[in-house]
């Protein structure tokens, strides 16, 4: 394969159904789909991944931004689920829940912060796929 990008997520799905080793780097974990949807439920769905990296990624953010203003944040956790209204239409909905000793400015300044997490500005912004087959 030759790499059009040096960041990228190689993902494989041989003959064990539906079971996709992802891997990057050193790194390596599994999506898969529910045995009702005739998986074998070893990962998450893909749709969840993507949920997942929007949560991650937004913590991650609200971490850095509490820890560089030295805001007493204890701790982050996001929720976020996928309204799928259509095939076409989708919305996300991330809950944010801040704990730790902080003042009502600093949890606005946080809430705001959620925002600039590059993947919500990458799923916010114009998306654009392009697919190449390989020989």
């Amino acid at each position: 394969m030759t790499a059009l990008f040096e960041d990228k997520v190689i993902v494989t799905t041989e003959k064990t159904k539906y079971e996709t080793k992802i891997t990057k780097g050193k790194h390596q974990w599994i999506a898969d789909e529910p045995t009702d949807k005739e998986g074998t439920d070893l990962g998450p769905m893909p749709t969840e991944l993507l949920a997942s990296s929007l949560g991650a990624c937004t913590t991650i953010t609200i971490r850095m931004y509490a820890d560089r203003k030295g805001y007493a944040l204890d701790s982050v956790s996001v929720q976020v689920s996928i309204d799928k209204r259509s095939p076409e239409d989708h919305k996300f909905i991330r809950e944010v829940e801040l704990k730790g000793n902080l003042k009502p400015e600093e949890r606005d300044r946080l809430y705001s912060v959620a925002n600039a997490c590059p993947v919500h500005k990458i799923l916010s912004g114009k998306i654009e796929i392009e697919t190449l087959l390989l020989p």
